[in-house]
């Protein structure tokens, strides 16, 4: 049986002769097949010829690059896009939530490693980075956070907390987070919370997030 994106390149190219024999005008299609091992065949088909010399052939082929996945060049596999399409919302909620309550088990030293309540400002920071909250949308993260909160936590969440980031040196991207003496007063909670912030960040990323 033909991979799906194999049969899906098929149909367009069955379309794209549709539409050249319907103009009258002649047309071309290259497909470029990488089989295992890294062969490949390369196969030019012309599609019809004008019999009005005023008519030219398309100038843009429709060419297409099959991987021995099934995916196009450029585009990922099919199996990877496949995945991208059952994870749902609710299945995001639950894998964060997890994150969270991994995140809570992290030692510093011999002490929890989240221990105070504005360490969910990183967890604010690092959910904005990665995309799944927006950038000082305070009412949005305490609705999504709310929705993925565990049932035992640290330290209780605060919005009003959370807010409160926008008067230190975390607004910025966790990735630009640089120690200043002026503004962060001490360095030893500043390297707290890159801690939290970076360790939150590694738990997303093993959980494929």
């Amino acid at each position: 049986m033909l991979p799906a994106d194999v049969l899906k390149l098929l149909n367009e190219l069955l379309e794209r002769m549709h539409r050249a024999e319907n103009n009258k005008q002649g047309s071309k299609i290259e497909i470029v097949y990488v089989a295992s091992g890294g062969q490949h065949v390369e196969t030019q088909i012309n599609i019809g010829t004008s019999p009005n010399p005023s008519l030219t052939p398309d100038p843009s082929p429709l060419r297409a690059t099959l991987l021995p996945s099934g995916g196009r060049k450029g585009e990922g596999s099919f199996k990877g896009r496949e995945k991208e399409h059952k994870q749902t919302s609710g299945d995001l909620a639950k894998c964060i939530k997890l994150c969270i309550t991994l995140l809570m088990q992290e030692k510093y030293g011999e002490e929890p490693l989240f221990n105070q309540q504005n360490h969910w400002q990183a967890v604010y920071r690092i959910l904005v980075d990665k995309g799944y909250c927006r950038d000082s949308d305070f009412d949005g993260f305490d609705t999504f956070v709310r929705m993925v909160m565990p049932e035992e936590v640290n330290k209780p969440y605060s919005k009003g907390s959370v807010k409160q980031i926008s008067q230190t040196d975390f607004v910025r991207p966790f990735e630009e987070w640089k120690y200043d003496a002026l503004t962060s007063k001490t360095r030893k909670p500043f390297e707290r919370m890159v801690a939290v912030a970076s360790r939150f960040k590694s738990i997303l990323e093993e959980n494929g997030l």
